[in-house]
Parts: structure tokens; C-alpha cells; sequence
């Protein structure tokens, strides 16, 4: 008998076995087919219907075939929210090296950061009823593709301008991939410890993906170039596109004339007036940074003034439209309008002032290297894991205005730490500890907000909830860009130093800018009234919807047994309305 080839024998013996290995992972993670893990289409629709009539509880979606997969999905969607501070953090740590390629500074330079948040925030509330209107998976894998595209597109672009444009094309993909990640968590799991847990990952994605971006953004900086961030952007948002396609619950399935007459029922009116006044309110706040005249400049005076009008306008459009961009009942839920303002003033702090100077100051004032200047930040990423552990096993026990206060005091004394720091001291001394500080303020508070404006409206609009809060964030962002820039030049004009002196009395003054905000932020939060989320009450019956986020709260009980939440019975006959045609 021949002898058997020794490449041969081995095939016989290792294949088998990684056969095996592919079939147990396989069905451990439960990962590659619903069907196969949860059964036909129809009893995972019957299972989910099950699952969200309960009220609260702690069970697994159906929707997932194992923990594993659970675990997955949520790392997929945590990045879909990381998406827009990812990449203005890994921008922002190449801010100096950017100018010094394009040779541009000052207001010309916030411009590679504020095109981005500029369009996150401008068409986040259209791209959010898209979301909810056709279909969150569809959108979020739509916002990766996108990403990735224009980053590589970017990555060979040598004017600054084109660049800037391109920016702001990539910022599109963070106005969707942030509401429809949330959207498709708010939708999936029903109030309970679980929730609070998914929700509180999630949120992570904000101030973390921020710090990664840094981290990622340093090392390709020092060791590669800023242009291989955009490189290394796009590999990994395709990446999680393909893993998206095959793991995250699919949409509902819907033929060609549902999605017509849905996308003819969207707001296009309010898309064009929102996009329109947010564009001319921040481009005129930019601008006044980059004249000579500033705001004696005429045309930054009309941009200003003519933003503001066009919001009016869409206010009141808002008011009269059938079926609304962003409803404005949604304002009157109890905390909702307090929660907005103060995430506004938060992440105005935290994203568009101490974030972007304080990186300048390390780089510019101290002389730090890019790598350097990321191994500073590395703090932060501890402190915002520790966080949001503690806030996920904490919310359903303590308040959200506990928590919020608490975050915007954090959010004050970081910015004060910068405001009074010396141009040469200890890193240990002040910036350690403002750093901490200012992730701890951004995790709790965005947590806080997150999970209280979901609870508040029906299961149907949670990605346009969320775009509506991210439309506040990123837009926050962007005005604390541009008003910094304002104030950082005025500053520097009237500072009698040269040098990194001059530079150094600038960024303080950008800094009291942020103390001021954090302070309006803090006295906001004393007055908000917001519960416990996912907590057990012993009064819970099965025909009584309960709102853990508004559990101070006798009032938002009683409505609602009638529209989820709706303050009056004028708002759950709109919700409904709306959830109903939607």
C-alpha cells in the first residue's frame, strides 16, 4: 500500500478539527442567522411582541440569539455614536500639523473640525426621521459606507478648502450613525437594568470614541502622517460595515410603495429650514474669527442675524407642519427642555472649547509631541470606562438630577482648573485631574439625558428623539468652536506678549469662556426633575405603562396610561398620530 503524503495526513487531521471550531463558535455566538438561532421570521416576531408587552424586566431581546451576539451588536452600534467625537478627536490631535500642510491658522484652521460637527448637527434631524422612517440598520450601514468613502476621497485632497467641503460631507455620516445606533437600542430592549446597561455602552461611545480617536490620531500623526488616520478611518468603519450587515436585527421588511409613501410624509420644509439657519448661525460665528474686522465685518453681521431668523422660521413651520421634523410637544415632557440645555452647555465645554485648547496648549505652550500629547489624554479613557460602569449599575437607584449636578460641577471645575493653570506646571497637579473631570461630566450627563428623552416618547420616533438631542450636542459643539475662536482672537489682539505668552493668554480666556457655560449648565441642572431609570416598582401592574425616567413625577404616571408619557392628552393624540403614520 503507497504511503500517504505527509500534506495530506495533515489535512485529514486539521480540517475536521477546524471545521469544528467554526461550527462551535458559530453556535456560541449565534451570530451567522436569526432563523437558525431564534427560529422562523414569524416566531421571532411573536417572541418580540411578547417581549415588549412586559414592562420592566431584565430579559434578553428575542431579537438576539445568544449574550454574545447581544454583546456584538452592542459594540457595533457603541461605534456608530463614536463615530462623529472619534474622528474630531483623531483630527483634532493633527490640528497642528494640518495648518502647517494647508499653511492656514486661527479661525481658518476650527474649520477642520467645525465642517464636520457643523453637518452632523445641521442634517441630523432629516437624516433621523430617515432613519425612523425606512429603517435605522439601513441607515447606519448607508452613514459606515458613506464614512469610509469620503475619508479615503480626503485623504488625497491638497487645497484646504476642498478639504474643509469634504469634511463636511463626512460629518452627514455622523448626523445618522449616532440616532439610528440609538434608535435601534431604544427600540429593541423595554425599560429594565438590561436597558440601562445597553443605553449606558452606548453612551460611552461619545467621550470614549473621542479618546480613541486622540489615541489613534496621535500615533498615526508621529510615526505615519495626519493623512493615514483618514486611511486607517476608512478600513475600520468598512470593516464594521460588513459585520453590521450580517449581526444587527434587521429592519422590518418593507416593499418599494411603503417607503415612497413614507419618504413623501417627511418634513422636507423643516429639513431645509433647520439645515439652512444652522449653516448661516455657525458660519457667521466662524467667520468673525477669520476677518481682520471681526464682527464689524457686515456680511458676518447679516450670516448671524439672518441664522437666527431662519431658526425662528423653522420654529414656526415646525408648529403648523402636518407631520413635523422635530415635533415640538416633544419639549414639553417634563426635563426635556432642561435636559437639552444643559447637554448644550455641557458638550460645549467638554467638545468645542476645553477639548480643542487643551490639546493647543499641550502642543503649542509646552512643546508636547503628538504622541505625547495622547499619552496625556490616556486618563480619560480609564476615567470614562470607570464612569459609565458606575453610572449602568447606578441609574435605576440614583436620581438623574443627582447624577446631572454632579456632572456639570465636574464639567465647572475642569474648565476652572484650565482657566487658572500656570504655563509651566506639573502635569499631575491640574491637567490630570481636569481631564478626569471632564469626561466624568460628559458620560454621566449625556447618560442622564439619553436615557430620560427615550423613555419620554413612543418606541416610533426614538432615532428622531435622539437626532433631536444630538442636534443639540453637535451643534453646541460647533458654536463653542466658533465662538472660542472669536473669543481666542480677540484675546490674542489685545494681549501685550508675543510667543507662546501671547498664545497662553488667548486659550485662557477661551477657557473662562467654558467656565461661564459650565456654570449656566450647573444652575440649570439644580432645577430638573428626573428620576430613576429601569427601576422596579412594587405598584407595576401588567396594564400600566410605566416611565422610569419620570418616576418623581405623579403627573407623567397618569399620562402615560394614555400616550406614553405625553404630557397632556393634546400631545398623545399627536404621538399617536405621528407613531401612527410612521
Amino acid at each position: 500500500m503507497p504511503a500517504i503524503p505527509s500534506w495530506l495526513r495533515i489535512v485529514g487531521v486539521k480540517l475536521p478539527r477546524a471545521i469544528a471550531t467554526l461550527s462551535s463558535t458559530a453556535r456560541i455566538l449565534n451570530i451567522v442567522s436569526e432563523k437558525k438561532s431564534s427560529g422562523s421570521p414569524a416566531d421571532i416576531e411573536l417572541k418580540v411582541q411578547e417581549y415588549r408587552a412586559l414592562k420592566i424586566t431584565d430579559q434578553r431581546p428575542p431579537v438576539f440569539g445568544s449574550v454574545w451576539h447581544e454583546i456584538v451588536v452592542i459594540i457595533i452600534l457603541t461605534l456608530g455614536m463614536a463615530l462623529p467625537p472619534a474622528n474630531q478627536g483623531a483630527m483634532q490631535i493633527a490640528v497642528p500639523q494640518i495648518g502647517e500642510s494647508f499653511g492656514i491658522s486661527g479661525g481658518s484652521l476650527s474649520w477642520t473640525i467645525s465642517a464636520f460637527t457643523l453637518t452632523s448637527g445641521a442634517f441630523v434631524l432629516l437624516l433621523a426621521a430617515l432613519a425612523d422612517n425606512i429603517g435605522r440598520k439601513r441607515m447606519l450601514l448607508i452613514s459606515y459606507i458613506w464614512f469610509s468613502a469620503w475619508c479615503l476621497i480626503s485623504a488625497f485632497v491638497q487645497n484646504h478648502i476642498v478639504f474643509d467641503v469634504i469634511r463636511g460631507l463626512q460629518g452627514l455620516s455622523g448626523a445618522v450613525s449616532a440616532p439610528a445606533a440609538v434608535g435601534i437600542v431604544g427600540a429593541t430592549y423595554i425599560p429594565g437594568k438590561r436597558k440601562n446597561r445597553a443605553m449606558a455602552s452606548i453612551a460611552a461611545g461619545a467621550p470614549l470614541g473621542f479618546i480613541v480617536g486622540i489615541t489613534c490620531g496621535g500615533i498615526c500623526t508621529e510615526f505615519l502622517s495626519w493623512r493615514s488616520i483618514l486611511y486607517f478611518s476608512a478600513i475600520q468603519y468598512t470593516f464594521l460595515a460588513i459585520l453590521a450587515w450580517f449581526l444587527v436585527p434587521n429592519d422590518p421588511a418593507m416593499k418599494w410603495v411603503a417607503v415612497r409613501e413614507k419618504l413623501a410624509d417627511i418634513d422636507y420644509i423643516g429639513a431645509l429650514l433647520s439645515t439652512s439657519g444652522l449653516v448661516l448661525l455657525v458660519f457667521g460665528l466662524t467667520e468673525s474669527s477669520t476677518t481682520s474686522q471681526g464682527w464689524r465685518s457686515p456680511y458676518v453681521i447679516v450670516l448671524f442675524i439672518a441664522g437666527i431668523i431662519v431658526i425662528g422660521l423653522f420654529v414656526f413651520w415646525e408648529s403648523k407642519a402636518k407631520y413635523p421634523l422635530m415635533p415640538l410637544y416633544i419639549w414639553r415632557y417634563p426635563g426635556v427642555a432642561l435636559c437639552m440645555i444643559i447637554i448644550g452647555c455641557g458638550f460645549m465645554n467638554f467638545l468645542g472649547v476645553v477639548s480643542y485648547y487643551m490639546v493647543l496648549f499641550f502642543q503649542r505652550i509646552r512643546g508636547a509631541s503628538a504622541i505625547l500629547t495622547t499619552a496625556y489624554l490616556i486618563p480619560q479613557a480609564v476615567s470614562g470606562i470607570l464612569v459609565n460602569i458606575l453610572v449602568a449599575l447606578t441609574l435605576h437607584i440614583i436620581p438623574g438630577r443627582i447624577f446631572m449636578v454632579i456632572a456639570m460641577t465636574a464639567f465647572l471645575v475642569s474648565a476652572l482648573l484650565w482657566a487658572l493653570q500656570p504655563m509651566s506646571l506639573t502635569y499631575w497637579a491640574m491637567a490630570f485631574p481636569a481631564i478626569c473631570l471632564s469626561v466624568l461630566g460628559a458620560d454621566i450627563s449625556f447618560n442622564v439625558a439619553n436615557m430620560h428623552i427615550l423613555s419620554a416618547v413612543p418606541r416610533e420616533l426614538q432615532s428622531s428623539a435622539s437626532g433631536i438631542l444630538n442636534t443639540v450636542k453637535q451643534i453646541a459643539v460647533s458654536i463653542g468652536l466658533a465662538a472660542s475662536s472669536t473669543i481666542v482672537k480677540t484675546a490674542a489682539d489685545k494681549s501685550q506678549n508675543e510667543g507662546a505668552r501671547r498664545l497662553y493668554d488667548s486659550y485662557r480666556a477661551a477657557f473662562w469662556f467654558a467656565v461661564g457655560v459650565s456654570g449656566v449648565g450647573l444652575l440649570c441642572s439644580l432645577f430638573l426633575k428626573v428620576g430613576t431609570q429601569g427601576a422596579k416598582r412594587e405598584d407595576d401592574t401588567n396594564d400600566t405603562p410605566h416611565n422610569a425616567g419620570s418616576a418623581e413625577s405623579a403627573e407623567s404616571a397618569e399620562n402615560a396610561e394614555s400616550a406614553e408619557n405625553a404630557e397632556s392628552a393634546e400631545n398623545a393624540e399627536t404621538a399617536e398620530k405621528i407613531a401612527g403614520r410612521r
